[in-house]
């Protein structure tokens, strides 16, 4: 699958420390760790290892950084949420899907209140 112009990572690099910025005090330590994961994921930053083609006459190289392996990432989790999805698609049953909601009185909460 071919990478996507533009990924949740690229815009968190670029906007993420103005976001939060913006938004602290609002956020959590563990909000704030897994958009540090997700910035720093398949970057220098993690580290990684190189990849040579063992052909003197070729010598190609490539570099594969290692992945931030969080599990909200959506470039390390993207493909194992994808199977998950097409799991649960094969248990659904042939028909059309809708869910239902209604809103009450308040005054009708005290009746649901009672069961």
């Amino acid at each position: 699958m071919a990478r996507p112009a533009l990924e949740v990572a690229d815009i968190l690099r670029d906007l993420g420390s103005a976001w939060r910025d913006a938004n602290a005090g609002h956020l959590g330590l563990g909000q704030l760790k897994v958009i540090s994961a997700i910035e720093s994921c398949r970057t220098a930053a993690l580290g990684g290892h190189v990849a040579r083609c063992e052909n003197a006459a070729c010598g190609y190289t490539t570099i594969a950084y290692n992945s931030c392996r969080n599990r909200h990432c959506p470039k390390c989790q993207g493909a194992a949420a994808r199977e998950w999805m097409e799991a649960r698609a094969e248990e659904l049953l042939p028909v059309p899907y809708c869910e239902p909601a209604c809103n009450f009185d308040p005054c009708c909460g005290v009746i649901g209140a009672q069961f």
